[in-house]
């Protein structure tokens, strides 16, 4: 243990923390996005991220390095992943939605295998690595001995832009008002005219595009392989802290899963994921709702 850590090295280890948290986030508000709306547990959704990584790996080394690439990259892995999880909604997901609970978990972990192995095939057991963040990104700020990547700055930046966007989406826009309708009240959306499984699938979409996004980011901090997927576990955390459904719970939750384990590191580091449950059990205990979720 390394309670004696000084004080640079909690300071990097926190930021470096938000940093980690911020990719969860992309993660984990598609997952609460689809689950809020559709009430579906999209164990699927980490093999998206795992799309998400590939695609981005693929076109760096198809179309060259720079950074005006890194965002076509980004951009063309996020729209993929938007059309594979159409793909998965209008085919799969769609004729199971009032289907059993367990149905709809088998068909969405069945996927999350399907596409780790697909990855396998592609990348071998070992992984891979990307080029690394791009020029404009290199560079880091030192806390003593420690540092902070930049790359660590950006994601937290992107994932505050991603939930205001988030919340502007759900909250200032006739699309979100209709989203929430149909969390309410579907059959009466559905008789004033909205295409209510059309809305679905858009939400699914735009969950899908979250976690392609999530994983083209997450692609440049280093090597990659078909097990990154099992960030869905700590993503399915995140939304359980944070309360289902809720975005705003789902990015205090991120960060707080973030920090915590990167804290681990620190305290027990051979058991540092350990922590991330403590917070969990800690939080169910007191407020088995969720630090945003509604209470019944």
């Amino acid at each position: 243990m390394m309670l004696g850590a000084d004080f640079n090295t909690y300071i990097a280890q926190i930021i470096g923390g938000l940093g980690s948290g911020s990719v969860l986030f992309l993660v984990a508000s598609g997952l609460s996005l689809i689950f809020g709306a559709l009430r579906v547990i999209n164990f699927a959704h980490g093999g998206l991220f795992l799309l998400g990584i590939y695609f981005t790996y693929k076109f760096q080394n198809l179309i060259g390095w720079s950074n005006w690439n890194f965002w076509i990259s980004m951009l063309i892995a996020t729209v993929l992943v938007g059309l594979c999880g159409l793909v998965l909604e209008v085919v799969f997901f769609r004729p199971i939605y009032k289907r059993p609970l367990l149905a709809q978990l088998i068909v969405a972990f069945a996927f999350s295998l399907i596409i780790a192995g697909f990855m396998n095939l592609e990348v071998g057991g070992g992984g891979t690595t990307t080029k690394g963040s791009p020029a404009f990104l290199h560079g880091q700020v030192h806390f003593g001995v420690q540092y902070v990547t930049y790359f660590k700055l950006a994601s937290i930046g992107v994932a505050l832009a991603v939930a205001v966007g988030l919340w502007a989406l759900l909250y200032k826009t006739d699309l979100g008002r209709m989203i929430r309708a149909a969390v309410s009240d579907p059959e009466l959306l559905a008789l004033s005219g909205v295409n209510v499984r059309w809305l679905f699938t858009g939400v699914f979409v735009i969950a899908a595009m979250l976690a392609g996004f999530a994983g083209s980011i997450g692609s440049y901090e280093g090597a990659f392989d078909p097990n990154s997927g099992d960030i869905i576990i700590k993503a399915f955390i995140v939304v359980v802290i944070g309360g289902l459904g809720s975005i705003s719970g789902a990015f205090i939750a991120a960060m707080l899963v973030g920090v915590f384990e990167a804290l681990g590191t620190i305290w027990v580091p051979p058991a540092s994921i350990a922590i991330v449950y403590l917070v969990l059990v800690a939080v169910l205990a007191f407020r088995p709702q969720g630090l945003r979720g509604a209470t019944a």
